[in-house]
C-alpha cells in the first residue's frame, strides 16, 4: 500500500497532462446554465456553523468534486464592493502604456523572483503551449522555495503610476486568502477525515492571484486560445470573471460548456495537487477560455490556492486502501508540476 520510496516526477507528469490537452476534442460546446453547475451557498453556515450546515455542505461539494469537477460559490461574505473594485483596479493596470508595463515584465533577469509581474500578450506559458495565449495578466504570488516570500518581493510599479493599486491587490487577495481558507473544514467532512486534517498543511498557503485581460477576437486562429485548453496544478482554484469566455468541461454531462457569470459568484474548481491528494477520487477539471462572445475585453481574477509550499502531500487516508493502494509517493507543491510551469 506504500508509496514512499517512490518518485514523483514533475516534468513527466506536465508532459503527460500537456498532451493530454491537446488531445481533446473541443468540439460540442454548448452554453450552460444554472442548472447544469452545483451551486453551493456558505452563507447559512459562515452565520451559524453548525454540524448539520457543515455536513449539508460537504454533502453538496462532494457530489460537485466527483461527479461534475466544478461549483459556483455563493454566500461566500466577500464583499461585491471589494470584487468591483478589484476588476475596475485591474482595468486601471491594463489601461497603461506597454512601456510602463513592461518595465516589471515577468521573468526578467534583474528580479531574483520569477513568475510575477506583467505576463505579456502571447507568452508561452502558464500554460506553456507552442502557440502564446491570447491574453496579458498581472501576476503576485506568496511563497515559494519551501519560504515565505512577502508580497513586497512581487514586482510592484511605482505608487504614482497605479494609485492604490497595490492595496487593492493586496486587500483581494488577503479576502480570498481567508475565504479558502474557511473552506477547509467542508473539504474534510466531505472526504470523512477530521476537520483540521488540513490545518498543519495550510499554515502559510502557497498562492498565485493573476489579474487576466482577454482581447476580444472574433476569429481565434487554429490552436490559439484566449488561454489555452489544461488543469489547473493548484489545491483549488477560485475564479470571478466580468464575463463569459470560460469553458469547463462537465464530467457528468461529457461535453463542454460556456460558464455563465452568476451575480456575487466565484466558480471553484479542483486542480492536480488535490486530485491527487485525494488519490484521483476528486476531478481536477478539463478547461480553457476565449473572448468571441464580446466586442469588448474580457477580465478575469483566478485565485489559484495552493498547501505550504514545502508540505509533503500523503494520500489522505479515507482516499486509499488495500484494494485501492495510493497512486502518487507523497510530494510537495515543489516536488510537483506546479513548481515545473511555474504555478
Amino acid at each position: 500500500m506504500k508509496n514512499d520510496h517512490n518518485t514523483y516526477n514533475p516534468h513527466k507528469k506536465e508532459a503527460q497532462l500537456r498532451a493530454e490537452s491537446e488531445a481533446w476534442d473541443l468540439s460540442n460546446i454548448t452554453r450552460a446554465t444554472e442548472a447544469d453547475i452545483p451551486i453551493i451557498d456558505l452563507q447559512d453556515y459562515l452565520t451559524n456553523p453548525t454540524e448539520e450546515a457543515l455536513d449539508s455542505l460537504a454533502a453538496q461539494l462532494l457530489y460537485a468534486s466527483t461527479k461534475v469537477g466544478f461549483y459556483y460559490l455563493k454566500g461566500h461574505g466577500v464583499s461585491p464592493d471589494l470584487v468591483q473594485q478589484t476588476f475596475a483596479t485591474s482595468k486601471r493596470f491594463h489601461d497603461l502604456p506597454i512601456e510602463q508595463k513592461s518595465s516589471i515584465k515577468m521573468d526578467r533577469k534583474e528580479w531574483p523572483v520569477g513568475g510575477v509581474g506583467y505576463m505579456p500578450f502571447h507568452t508561452k506559458k502558464l500554460p506553456t503551449r507552442k502557440k502564446g495565449n491570447a491574453n496579458e495578466a498581472f501576476i503576485i504570488k506568496r511563497q515559494v522555495g519551501g519560504k515565505d516570500v512577502s508580497l513586497g518581493e512581487n514586482q510592484w510599479l511605482a505608487e504614482s503610476a497605479v494609485p492604490g493599486f497595490r492595496k487593492d491587490v493586496e486587500t483581494y487577495a488577503a479576502a480570498m486568502e481567508q475565504l479558502a481558507l474557511k473552506l477547509l473544514p467542508i473539504y474534510c467532512r466531505a472526504l470523512k477525515v477530521d476537520t483540521g486534517f488540513f490545518k498543519e498543511g495550510f499554515t502559510a498557503p502557497m498562492y498565485r492571484l493573476r489579474m487576466t485581460k482577454y482581447p476580444s477576437i472574433k476569429n481565434y486562429e487554429e490552436d490559439e486560445f484566449g488561454i489555452a485548453p489544461h488543469v489547473d496544478s493548484t489545491f483549488i482554484t477560485l475564479l470571478a470573471q466580468d464575463k463569459e469566455g470560460l469553458i469547463i468541461y462537465n464530467e457528468k454531462q461529457k461535453h463542454w460548456m460556456l460558464a455563465p457569470v452568476i451575480e456575487d459568484a466565484f466558480i471553484v474548481n479542483t486542480g492536480e495537487l488535490l486530485r491527487q491528494w485525494t488519490n484521483d477520487y476528486f476531478l481536477s477539471i478539463k478547461h480553457f477560455a476565449n473572448n468571441n462572445h464580446s466586442d469588448t475585453p474580457r477580465y478575469s481574477i483566478p485565485f489559484f490556492f495552493n498547501a505550504n509550499a514545502d508540505y509533503r502531500m500523503h494520500c489522505i487516508p479515507t482516499c486509499c486502501s488495500e484494494n485501492n493502494p495510493p497512486k502518487y509517493p507523497p510530494f510537495s507543491y515543489l516536488e510537483s508540476q506546479a513548481s515545473v510551469q511555474g504555478e
